[in-house]
């Protein structure tokens, strides 16, 4: 494998939020594979992996031994994943989740000098194909291969789905649970902190998406971490295809033409909105999409960028920077959500959220989360708001 190499690779999301968990020759074997995936391939293919991309140290017979182990290992791995509609690979309104096997062989062939395996094909919806689905995230390769530990690959992948936002916020209990972390590994906080948080921090340094992460308590236990990142904005101007840049191949990828793309240029040259903005209205978009309320995400997110009709709830919500010859918003610098999305999310909490005990109601989890960490309630535009004073 070419470590030099500008190839990208990808993932659906919902993969990158599977649960399971690789020891490091595993993850390995994982990213070799990865990496011999072309993005118009329809189907997997059997491939030879080399010994050396899978063993560092070739001292003695002992790494033989362990590679043919891990294959063996590999014949009962399983990921729990989110199901993907079957005609459309997009996600379901109402996510299943089921066991699926990781390989369809994975076998050491001692004289070849290295590993001969495929992918099972019932995860190709989750690795090929991928701009049918609209709903998935790339990564160089080069980057990708900086990283030796298992859990910091899958932080990183984590953290890679969120480039356009700067920051992801994960609790702890979710985080472990993505990880394949079970109760008794690590149970007391600042061992995790140590073996994976930190880890991961030191190793994700050296690549595109250095963070840093904050620690939201509630009372003296740990319950989120606040993972914080260079937003999309400051990596605009990377290339990863010819004549376009990181956020033009995302619209791209979701389906928003290539004359739709050089309108929405021209607004971010008059500095008409920030490249944050772009990442905003995606992620709006993708959520209604979700829900059933918009049937082509690539005209609604095209509509929403040229009418700029979310610019307002982005400068609330986003703390981004007012543009030229714009007045300045009053609660630029301030956090608000709108009451009637909060308790959506109360109410339909996603597939990780549902294993975490909630309040009994709606009032008791907007006093436990929100108005405990600061925000007050505000009545604006018609409708409640929580807002926390910047």
């Amino acid at each position: 494998m070419d470590a030099s190499s500008d190839k990208r690779v990808a993932q659906h999301n919902a993969l990158i939020n599977a649960r399971f968990s690789f020891v490091p020759l595993q993850m390995r074997l994982f990213v070799a594979l990865l990496s011999r995936i072309d993005f118009e391939d329809a189907d997997f293919k059997e491939h030879f992996i080399p010994l050396e991309e899978l063993v560092f140290d070739r001292r003695g017979g002992s790494a033989y031994e362990q590679v043919d182990e891990m294959c063996k290992g590999l014949a009962s791995f399983t990921l729990y994943i989110e199901e993907l509609e079957e005609k459309t690979r997009k996600r379901r309104r109402k996510p299943n989740y089921t066991y699926i096997p990781l390989m369809a062989e994975a076998g050491y062939r001692a004289e070849l000098g290295g590993v001969v395996a495929s992918f099972n094909p019932k995860i190709m919806p989750y690795l090929l194909q991928l701009r049918e689905s609209g709903n998935f995230t790339t990564a160089d390769l080069k980057q990708i291969l900086k990283l030796k530990s298992p859990q910091s690959l899958r932080i990183y992948w984590l953290l890679k789905e969120y480039a356009g936002f700067g920051r992801r916020t994960i609790s702890v209990d979710d985080l472990r649970f993505v990880l394949g972390i079970e109760e008794h590994e690590y149970p007391r906080f600042s061992n995790f902190r140590a073996r994976i948080l930190d880890k991961a921090q030191s190793e994700i340094a050296a690549t595109d998406i250095p963070f840093t992460y904050e620690l939201e308590r509630e009372g003296k236990t740990v319950a989120r971490i606040k993972f914080l990142f260079e937003q999309l904005a400051a990596s605009a101007t990377k290339k990863t295809l010819p004549g376009a840049t990181e956020w033009a191949n995302a619209l791209l990828q979701i389906g928003v033409s290539q004359r739709s793309i050089s309108t929405i240029a021209k607004q971010l040259e008059n500095t008409e909105y920030d490249v944050g903005y772009i990442a905003f209205v995606v992620r709006i978009v993708e959520t209604q999409f979700r829900k059933g309320k918009i049937k082509k995400p690539a005209g609604a997110i095209y509509k929403a960028l040229i009418e700029k009709y979310l610019l307002e709830d982005y400068y609330l919500t986003a703390k981004a920077t007012t543009p030229p010859q714009r007045e300045q918003l009053p609660a630029a610098a301030e956090i608000a959500f709108r009451l009637r999305e909060v308790r959506d999310m109360y109410e339909n909490p996603g597939p990780y959220a549902q294993r975490q005990k909630q309040a009994d109601t709606f009032e008791q989890h907007v006093q436990q989360v929100y108005l405990k960490d600061g925000f007050l309630l505000e009545y604006r535009e018609g409708e409640e708001w929580l807002v926390k004073p910047g």
